[in-house]
């Protein structure tokens, strides 16, 4: 079902509105796991006159369950084909402390129920961070056919790199999200707060 602007906003404009934003809600993503240890090789070539010893790097790979809740703020700037989320930050608890999650986002309107894209970062205060982009399976939905109406996110996202604990770092992370849209006419702004859970399985692997 197309969303019905309670104004002469076109129903686009309101479903872009709802993914874009659920975007910047999320932001993104969150466990940690046990770690599995690789092997170190060691090789010797003993000549008459002298004795040489290669020994390789030892690889280990974690596999970590990370979770995270968060709540916050975002920005939003309506335009007539559709939503930008030109900020979006939060705070809350996360593993290996990420407890603080930002990004930005956007999407063009479609139906009540569209595909966002976006990217973001989960940081710690001790400086690691996560970086993150959202796949083509996320979306955002919005409940009502007319604004103000309550938006629900649903989606994944892909772990690009990390610092600090997620050196190394790489797997996917679902998310879920709400946030409610308060008006969808093409020019306004706003700032509406949001609420997200982020889990998944993240991979670091450490060379030394």
């Amino acid at each position: 079902m197309r969303i019905r602007q309670s104004s002469h906003n076109t129903r686009n404009e309101v479903s872009t509105v709802r993914k874009a934003i659920a975007f910047g809600a999320i932001g993104l993503v969150t466990t940690l796991g046990v770690a599995v240890p690789a092997g170190a090789v060691t090789s010797s070539n003993v000549t008459p006159a002298a004795h040489v010893t290669l020994m390789s790097r030892t690889t280990t790979i974690k596999h970590v369950t990370f979770k995270g809740t968060y709540s916050g703020k975002m920005a939003l700037l309506w335009t007539s084909s559709g939503v930008t989320a030109s900020s979006v930050a939060g705070h809350g608890t996360g593993t290996y402390g990420a407890n603080t999650i930002k990004g930005s986002g956007g999407g063009s309107a479609a139906s009540s129920c569209d595909p966002f894209s976006g990217a973001g970062n989960l940081v710690g205060a001790s400086g690691l961070k996560l970086s993150i982009v959202s796949s083509s399976k996320t979306q955002a939905c919005a409940i009502n056919s007319a604004a103000p109406t309550p938006v629900t996110v649903n989606g994944v996202a892909k772990i690009l790199s990390g610092t600090g604990r997620f050196k190394g770092s790489s797997g996917t992370l679902t998310f879920k999200g709400s946030f409610t849209v308060q008006n969808t006419t093409a020019g306004s702004t706003e700032s509406d707060s949001f609420n997200a859970t982020i889990s998944g399985v993240v991979t670091i692997k450490t060379i030394r």
